[in-house]
């Protein structure tokens, strides 16, 4: 059997983040040589894999990412099986290599698994989660992944709490260049994918809220004031206006425009907040054009590689 010395194995874990146990056992297989010990770790590593691809993968993280004048930006969910591993500074630089992807290959959600990584064009996408999967030995999976990007002036921003367990990421368009690289702008696109985080609209505005949503809730409202036998006492006009009043309630808690401005309800709604800003830039109308929400674990837990 080969002689492994300590300088052997810390230059091969160097090369494939394996622990120092393992990197030797392959290094004797291998009978000292890297080539063939690094052909095995990969091997291995793809065996495992498939055993780990059932276990259920709710940790991770959820990050966000721009370019340099925030003018294109995109959101991941990157998943495994424990916070341990989520704290991880592979597992959190791919995380960041994945958004580096996503943003300059306007690739997000189309085959991403299947490109070959803008990192190391060596290797696909799924190849190096596959690898990811070996060195933590958990099952590592790519949930989903969104890109933004403005056709004009404006600016996208987001917000990921602390634990990076949620985000949100909102687009906005501006009058100017100018307007959009204002302080005033900035603090309220910040702002708004908080409030995106916090209260979870359905929509930007009232009439993007689907048909089919609205209808099942003018359904539930009829029931309950149909249950209720107060209700049934009175006038069919009055029954009327208040099933009106109900709708219009959900539809202002449900559309993000008509909430109230969450930081500080007493300046009014996210509308309002946004023409105080307009006004307070240069008169320019800024408008929301798309939010997005991720919750750490909300879609189905993924096979290692694999992309919801």
């Amino acid at each position: 059997m080969a002689d492994i010395t300590a300088k052997v194995v810390n230059e091969f874990r160097q090369i494939t983040g394996l622990g120092l146990m393992e990197c030797k056992k392959l290094l004797q297989e291998a009978e000292g040589d890297l080539k063939k010990a690094t052909q095995l770790a990969k091997e291995r590593g793809l065996k495992n894999a498939e055993k780990r691809s059932g276990r259920s993968a709710k940790a991770g993280r959820i990050e966000v990412a721009f370019n340099e004048n925030n003018t294109a930006g995109a959101i991941v969910e990157l998943n495994c099986e424990t916070d341990f591993v989520a704290r991880n500074d592979a597992f959190r630089a791919m995380t960041g290599d994945l958004l580096k992807h996503v943003i300059a290959t306007a690739s997000a959600g189309l085959d991403l698994l299947a490109q070959q990584f803008l990192i190391n064009p060596a290797v696909t996408i799924k190849d190096a989660l596959v690898d990811l999967n070996a060195r933590t030995g958990e099952n590592i999976g790519l949930a989903r992944s969104e890109r933004f990007e403005l056709s004009g002036p404006g600016r996208i921003d987001s917000y990921v709490h602390h634990d990076s367990k949620s985000g949100a990421m909102v687009e906005v368009s501006c009058g100017s260049a100018e307007q959009a690289s204002r302080d005033e702008v900035k603090q309220l696109v910040k702002d708004l994918a908080l409030q995106v985080v916090a209260t979870n609209p359905l929509a930007v505005s009232r009439d993007q809220i689907s048909p089919e949503m609205v209808e099942e809730q003018k359904q539930l409202i009829k029931k309950l004031n149909e249950n209720n036998p107060d209700n049934a006492k009175k006038p069919l006009q009055v029954q009327e206006k208040m099933a009106e009043g109900q709708l219009n309630k959900w539809y202002a808690e449900n559309n993000l425009l008509d909430q109230p401005f969450a930081k500080d309800p007493s300046v009014g709604t996210v509308a309002d907040v946004i023409r105080k800003v307009s006004a307070a830039t240069g008169g320019e109308p800024i408008k929301v054009n798309k939010a997005i929400r991720y919750i750490l674990g909300e879609t189905a837990s993924p096979d290692a590689g694999t992309e919801e």
